[in-house]
């Protein structure tokens, strides 16, 4: 991507780094910060209701390592 000016011609201005704001250059482009909306409807969906009732869920046991299998 060739610049839009070169530093020799007499119509470039140099601009120390401290000087720019990055968030005004962006917006010259076309870049335009979101709103807080935006930003919330974006976020991953809350947390969804998986089980109706803890108790209607079947814990998983695993065996001791240190007991006899009894077979």
């Amino acid at each position: 991507m060739k610049p839009a000016h070169s530093i020799l011609d007499h119509s470039f201005r140099y601009v120390p780094a401290i000087s720019t704001s990055v968030a005004e250059t962006w917006r010259r482009f076309g870049w335009r910060p979101t709103t807080e909306e935006e930003r919330k409807r974006r976020r991953r969906p809350t947390i969804a209701l998986v089980v109706q009732s803890v108790a209607a869920v079947t814990p998983i046991r695993r065996v001791a390592p240190n007991a006899a299998v009894e077979g």
